[in-house]
């Protein structure tokens, strides 16, 4: 009766929601008529509307001026889901991680190294088998507990990666990542082409470090502005 009244819903519609629950566990009925929630809603995206809203015209606005797929990349348990991402424009390549694609963090791309060199290695260890590591290329060779430390602590240095060859269906990432005010990891951005020849290789890597570099400041920013506005908030002289 109170879920009803207070959701403005009728008693009826309710009593089927709380059955549907109830009957697959995710909530117990006591006695006394009281629900006992048995599940917990968190978010694999802890972005604000508006920060979304500026991510997406910033992957649109690269997409169309570089001729590059954007991709929004999020980390959860031992996957990364895809978020979102633009089209690759008259591709010549598929690239098959649409929108909610999974794909394995042991495989050792630009983007898993980048996230896995936020973790120290002792964390790394304890949350991965890190003798599950392979490569990315078309060989996608099993790499050594040792070798895997090297690469990801090499990416440690910088906030950029790339895989220049390509992986084993030929598409080339650029990546940087995206950190929350604390400093942890929010998600990763990368961009997305056909790994083909291009004339000067370190003018291409340049490029799309400027490009992504450009877009984490714009990003970045606003994450901090964000966080100052929680933090203004529940100042005291905030209030008046």
């Amino acid at each position: 009766v109170d879920i009803a009244r207070d959701l403005g819903f009728a008693p009826a519609t309710v009593n089927r929601i709380i059955k549907t629950l109830s009957d697959r566990g995710y909530l117990f009925r006591t006695s006394q008529k009281f629900c006992i929630c048995n599940f917990r809603l968190t978010r694999n995206v802890p972005m604000s509307e508006e920060y979304l809203s500026i991510l997406n015209s910033l992957m649109n606005d690269i997409t169309e001026e570089h001729q590059v797929s954007m991709e929004a990349v999020v980390a959860t348990g031992f996957d990364f889901i895809w978020h979102s991402r633009t089209e690759l424009p008259n591709a010549t390549v598929t690239i098959r991680a649409t929108n909610g694609f999974r794909r394995s963090i042991f495989e050792l791309d630009a983007m898993s190294r980048l996230y896995l060199s936020r973790l120290d290695w002792e964390e790394v260890s304890y949350r991965f088998f890190t003798g599950g590591f392979f490569t990315s290329g078309v060989d996608m060779r099993t790499l050594k507990p040792e070798e895997a430390r090297e690469l990801i602590e090499a990416a440690a240095k910088d906030h950029f990666q790339c895989d220049f060859d390509g992986n084993h269906v030929g598409v080339r990432r650029f990546a940087t990542i995206i950190e929350d005010s604390e400093g942890k990891p929010l998600h990763l951005l990368s961009m997305a082409e056909a790994a083909t020849p291009v004339r000067d290789r370190d003018v291409h890597i340049s490029e799309a470090r400027r490009i992504l570099s450009n877009a984490r400041v714009v990003l970045q920013q606003q994450i901090l502005k964000e966080a100052d506005g929680k933090s203004g908030s529940i100042h005291p002289a905030a209030t008046g």
